[in-house]
Parts: structure tokens; C-alpha cells; sequence
């Protein structure tokens, strides 16, 4: 693990007086530092260097959205007016520090808030010029990739190619709405600040894809599962409310739950054949999300 003062001695290349670095917990991909300086309080990211092209990606939609008015934790330039800095510990970011705290999922009103918020971030991501990057091509390509490619249990590989299918069906079929997404909106990328609403913010835009909005909606519902069903109803019921034209789609939220499922299942792999542990103090995390992930599919 990098050390706070590398980090610190790192921050040169951005155009800030840097007064304290401090390391935050948590992290299942990556590792944060607050960063306070003169100008104000920020958040230092890294990521392993094979995850660099994702962390790019979505640092280049935060900027999008900060643009227009969206808090968003976007990504501070360089003095180079580069994004990142690539170190021999991964890829370096410095992003806007959001105020704010996470919902508290046993509050309807701030689980819909949540929901209200993701439903303000797809209607700006509507413009966003997507690129010729493959994460912006549906359906996704790099699913079939990893099942061919990254090691899983036979069971679990045979149940994704089963369903993924039927997911691609489904979405075409029902020609459910597709854009830009966020693609791992968790309640603590949510950040409800004290004036009611006006600058609640969605963090983290590490996993950025262009898919079906209803996949937004399903990784918030399979990140809550274990806190019961109303807290993503809640949320849901907030995303409509600012949302009206998803109503007639959320029939088929389920088969998006089911794609969220079996990418958990790819991530889980992934992250078994690379030796990553860190996000968890359980020894078991891996094979444990492994193994829900497989549930999840075959439900």
C-alpha cells in the first residue's frame, strides 16, 4: 500500500498547496485519501494501472456532469491538464471532496431522494457524446470476453451464458431505454447534503458503461438486498418520481438484476485470479460474493 506521504509527495503534479493527506477506509477497488489544502478539501483515488482505462472513462462523464451543474466528485487537471498521473502503485486521480452523507436505508424519504438523484444524472448523460471505447457499446462485448477468458467455477460460468442471452433479448425485445450509467450506484455514492436536495451528489464514476437505465436501478437493489426488498422499492419510487417515462419498463427490472448478478459473478472471479482482497476484513469476501452472485443468476 502507498503511503500517505508518497501520496502527498505525488500531489505535486496538480496545482494545489497540499496541507494534510489522510487515508479513508473502505475501498473494495481502489484506495482514497482526504486531501485538505488551501483551496479547499478533495479526494485522492488510486487504482491498479489494469484499471486506469475504467477510472478515465468516468473521470471524462464526472467532468461532463460537473459542467452542468452536478455534483459529482469530478476529477481536478493536472498541471500537464491531464486527469490522471500514473505511478508504479497504480493510477492516480484527485477528485472534488462532496459534503454530504450516504442515505440512511431505514428513511424512505432519503432512499428516494437517492433515487431522485440518479434520475437527474441519465437525463443529463442523455448528451453525453460517448466514444468509440467498447464499455460504450451495447451489448456489452467484454462480458462474453471475460467468461472466456477469466477462470470461475464451471457451474457459475455455464449459469452466466445462460442468462446473459436472455438479458440482451429482454432489453432489445422491450426496447428498454439505453444510455450512458453510472453502472455501481451504491448508497455511498450517494451524498444527501443539508439544503434538502439542490446539491446531493452521485461519487464514484469508476464504472462507467452505456446499457440500459433499469441496470442502474438493479445494482442499487442487489447492493441493498441484504438491508429488504422496500429500500430499493423506495428508491425506485423516487427515480419515477423525477422519471415519470421509466414506469412502463420497471416490469422487467428483474432481468437487469439478474445482468448485475453476473457481472458480481465476473468481478468476484477477477478478482479471485488476481489475488485482491483488499474492501473486506472477511477472508471468504470472494468466493462468499461468488457464490451469491451464482444464486442471484439461477433465481
Amino acid at each position: 500500500m502507498i503511503t500517505a506521504g508518497r501520496v502527498e509527495e505525488a500531489l505535486n503534479a496538480w496545482p494545489c498547496r497540499v496541507e494534510s493527506v489522510t487515508l479513508l477506509a473502505g475501498g473494495w477497488n481502489s484506495a482514497t485519501w482526504l486531501v485538505v489544502t488551501t483551496e479547499g478539501r478533495y479526494v485522492a483515488k488510486l487504482v491498479d494501472n489494469l484499471d486506469a482505462p475504467a477510472l478515465l472513462s468516468g473521470l471524462r462523464v464526472a467532468e461532463y456532469l460537473a459542467v452542468r451543474g452536478l455534483a459529482c466528485g469530478a476529477p481536478a487537471r493536472t498541471l500537464d491538464g491531464e486527469l490522471v498521473i500514473v505511478r508504479p502503485e497504480g493510477t492516480l486521480a484527485l477528485l472534488q471532496h462532496e459534503p454530504g452523507s450516504p442515505p440512511d436505508l431505514s428513511v424512505p424519504d432519503e432512499v428516494r431522494r437517492a433515487g431522485r438523484v440518479l434520475a437527474r444524472t441519465h437525463q443529463v448523460l442523455r448528451d453525453f457524446p460517448a466514444s468509440g471505447d467498447s464499455r460504450y457499446a451495447w451489448p456489452w462485448e467484454w462480458v462474453t470476453r471475460c467468461l472466456d477468458t477469466i477462470p470461475m467455477p464451471e457451474h457459475v460460468n455455464a449459469a452466466a451464458r445462460r442468462v446473459w442471452p436472455e438479458i440482451v433479448s429482454t432489453v432489445d425485445r422491450h426496447d428498454l431505454s439505453i444510455s450512458v450509467i453510472h453502472a455501481d450506484p451504491g448508497p455511498d455514492g450517494f451524498l444527501l447534503g443539508a439544503d434538502g436536495g439542490a446539491q446531493d451528489a452521485l461519487i464514484d464514476w469508476a464504472t462507467t458503461l452505456r446499457g440500459p437505465l433499469l441496470y442502474d436501478l438493479a445494482c442499487f437493489a442487489v447492493i441493498t438486498k441484504p438491508a429488504g426488498p422496500r429500500v430499493a422499492r423506495w428508491f425506485t419510487e423516487g427515480y419515477a418520481a423525477h422519471m415519470p417515462e421509466i414506469g412502463p419498463q420497471l416490469s422487467h427490472l428483474d432481468w437487469l438484476v439478474k445482468a448485475r448478478w453476473l457481472a458480481n459473478a465476473i468481478y468476484f472471479s477477477s478478482r479471485i485470479e488476481r489475488g485482491i482482497t483488499h474492501g473486506s476484513d472477511s477472508p471468504t469476501a470472494n468466493k462468499d460474493g461468488l457464490a451469491a452472485a451464482y444464486a442471484g443468476m439461477t433465481a
